[in-house]
């Protein structure tokens, strides 16, 4: 409550200031009455002292310094009664507390200390009740609100109304959930000085007031806890005071209600998160009875058949040994959620999927989109961008090939989680990877080099001769053949030999292999025996 509060009640009201009105605008938190003469260190800010005087009333000196000590330590008022000890205040008293603004009140000769103490404290309490009481008609406002399911932008509507301060809500990265349509542009720049600064909260601090350099204007920012680490963010345009009791009770109301509509609106994304994440396992899988089944179900889900897509499969960037199952499973829920409200500014339509620790973006290829690599890697490094700084992680994807359709999603899920895997060891953290469709030696690298040396034995064990410089000779021959695409001419050109030499070598090999050269299937394990061979070699 305020001086001027308290001396416009009943029956403060007659009694006299004689010094100080400057300073009718303190706050009164707590009542004191003392005559002792070491009170000063029993003094807290914003404290009211009520006195006779009686330890200064011989020592004009001692009344100065109780007056510049008050008024040092921010106390309310010195409320005196002169007329008891002292007839009058000394004049330096008085022109100190004025040049102080510190107030000093004269209690009429006829109150008792207990009955002007006990006075006080009804009209402070009476005040406290009613702002209570308040407090708790807010409440059930705003809680009526959500309980009639009008939501967050009409609470933040109406919390406009009762404080006259526009209010939005935010992420904790300054990303909007509810407010007028200008919350975007008036974020935009608080996001911005986060990602550079970090938090704007201040620690342990119930709320945080800041101005802009720029636009000149003022903010005030309270915090929103739910379960989640980092709290969503009431923002009210303009300063709000501590001081401002009512106004803070009734933001307090309103950060409580939107707390557990936020908590409310969290099961729900549970509870269909789930959903999402079992029909997409289940797609990816084939575990549906038939196609049409899996199209039907998917368009519950709003993926048409007919629609391109693109696959990305990321996994945190986190060395396995320090990380148990559970952190990473709580934070690649966290990373969901990031990505979640991340993708909602963001003008690319994605779906997000989970499927174990794996994260799953499935990006819908608009038709004008000509280069599928630079959008899909754009797309992702700025999420990536942010991820890193704004929640302090990094996450490596791989990318699947453009799928034609929604059937081809399956394919493409394998492509891009072959492209993490494969590049995993090899790359850094927030790296992304393009799969790469395996060549022949990719394919045979794959294969156990046991059966490998068994292949290539078997398909040119008749060319072993007991003249090792003619069998290499054979072998170069018909590999360099097989490579120059069985080209009589192109084979001498590049062995430096003349042609009819080539022609000589190859009647020998189909002599001893027993075959033609020209034979397709024969070709074909000729070639890759050559290949084998090359490998091995390599």
């Amino acid at each position: 409550m305020k001086l001027k509060t308290l001396l416009a009640q009943e029956p403060f009201h007659q009694m006299k200031l004689i010094a100080g009105e400057k300073g009718l605008a303190n706050d009164i938190t707590n009542v004191t009455m003392m005559d002792a003469p070491d009170i000063l260190p029993y003094l807290k800010p914003n404290d009211l002292l009520v006195t006779t005087g009686y330890h200064v009333k011989d020592d004009p000196t001692a009344l100065i310094q109780l007056i510049e000590q008050m008024a040092r330590k921010s106390c309310a008022a010195l409320f005196i009664k002169t007329k008891r000890f002292f007839g009058e205040i000394p004049a330096d008293s008085l022109q100190l507390a004025n040049s102080l603004h510190f107030p000093i009140v004269e209690i009429p000769e006829n109150w008792s200390l207990g009955e002007t103490v006990n006075q006080m404290l009804s009209v402070i309490l009476d005040k406290r009740t009613s702002e209570l009481r308040g407090a708790i008609d807010t409440h059930k406002l705003f809680s009526s609100h959500i309980m009639s399911g009008k939501g967050l932008n009409a609470l933040l509507a109406n919390l406009t109304d009762l404080t006259g301060h526009r209010a939005f809500l935010c992420t904790a990265y300054f990303s909007p959930i509810a407010g007028d349509r200008a919350l975007a542009d008036v974020l935009s720049p608080f996001k911005k000085w986060s990602s550079e600064h970090g938090s704007f909260l201040s620690p342990g601090s119930a709320f945080t007031a800041f101005s802009t350099m720029a636009q000149k204007e003022d903010y005030t920012l309270f915090p929103v806890y739910t379960h989640e680490k980092k709290a969503a963010l009431l923002l009210l345009e303009g300063p709000i005071y501590p001081t401002e009791h009512v106004k803070l009770l009734t933001i307090e109301q309103a950060v409580n209600v939107i707390s557990f509509e936020l908590l409310k609106e969290d099961a729900v994304k549970q509870f269909t998160r789930r959903i999402r994440n079992e029909f997409f396992s289940n797609f990816l899988d084939d575990a549906f009875s038939s196609e049409e089944e899996a199209v039907s179900r998917a368009k519950e889900f709003d993926l048409p058949l007919k629609q391109k897509y693109i696959c990305a499969a990321g996994r945190i960037d986190a060395p396995e040994e320090e990380w148990s199952y559970y952190t990473n499973q709580k934070e690649l829920d966290a990373i969901y959620y990031f990505f979640e409200k991340e993708l909602h500014t963001m003008e690319v339509p994605c779906h997000l999927f989970t499927k174990g620790e794996t994260l799953i973006l499935l990006l819908k290829v608009p038709e004008h989109i000509k280069d599928t690599h630079s959008f899909t890697a754009s797309f992702l490094q700025t999420l990536q961008s942010r991820l890193s700084r704004e929640h302090g992680a990094t996450m490596s994807f791989g990318i699947s090939h453009l799928c034609s359709s929604l059937l081809f999603v399956r394919q493409g899920y394998k492509e891009a989680r072959d492209a993490w895997k494969t590049n995993r060891l090899s790359s850094g953290p927030s790296s992304v990877h393009f799969h790469r469709t395996k060549d022949v030696s990719e394919l045979l690298r794959l294969l156990p080099v046991k059966d490998l040396t068994q292949f290539y034995k078997h398909t040119v064990q008749q060319l072993k001769l007991s003249n090792l410089e003619e069998e290499k000779s054979l072998l170069d021959t018909l590999f360099v053949y097989m490579e120059s695409h069985c080209h009589i001419s192109e084979t001498a050109k590049r062995l430096f030999v003349h042609r009819n030499t080539v022609v000589y070598r190859l009647e020998k090999c189909e002599e001893l292999l027993g075959t033609s050269l020209k034979d397709p299937e024969f070709s074909l394990q000729i070639r890759l025996a050559l290949r084998i061979k090359h490998l091995m070699n390599t």
